[in-house]
């Protein structure tokens, strides 16, 4: 968004959830830091939750669905991960991840970071879309 010459704000997106994260703005008057700056505008340019976020990964773990398969191969290897999402996005406590996934290294990962990606068809079979349509009700 141009402010003014080479003055820029972007507002960021938030690697979670997608809505508005940081707003950033160049303090070097440039053309060459106005241009950077725009390019973040609507962009996710970190890892960093906003504050929605911050609060749901204080309360649980935030699980979001992907589909590994439209991902491709390496995506995790990326500084910012970006698979294939599908749209499921849930937050639940500690003990039903504990509980569902098999995988020390995924619970440890997900206490850790309070966050995790789950295939669309595991979401599926353990219920969340289930149980969140009959929460919205």
């Amino acid at each position: 968004m141009t402010v003014s010459g080479n003055l820029e704000v972007a507002l960021t997106r938030c690697y979670y959830c997608g809505d508005g994260n940081e707003v950033i703005l160049n303090t070097l008057l440039t053309k060459k830091c106005a241009e950077a700056v725009k390019a973040m505008h609507h962009k996710v340019v970190s890892t960093e939750p906003c504050p929605t976020c911050q609060k749901w990964m204080k309360d649980g773990i935030i699980l979001i669905t992907i589909d590994e398969v439209k991902s491709g191969k390496g995506w995790e290897k990326d500084k910012i991960p970006n698979p294939h999402r599908t749209g499921g996005f849930f937050v639940v406590k500690e003990g039903f991840v504990e509980k569902v996934f098999a995988a020390p290294k995924a619970v440890a990962f997900a206490k850790k970071h309070r966050w995790l990606f789950i295939s669309h068809e595991a979401a599926e079979q353990v219920g969340l879309f289930a149980s969140a349509a009959v929460k919205k009700d």
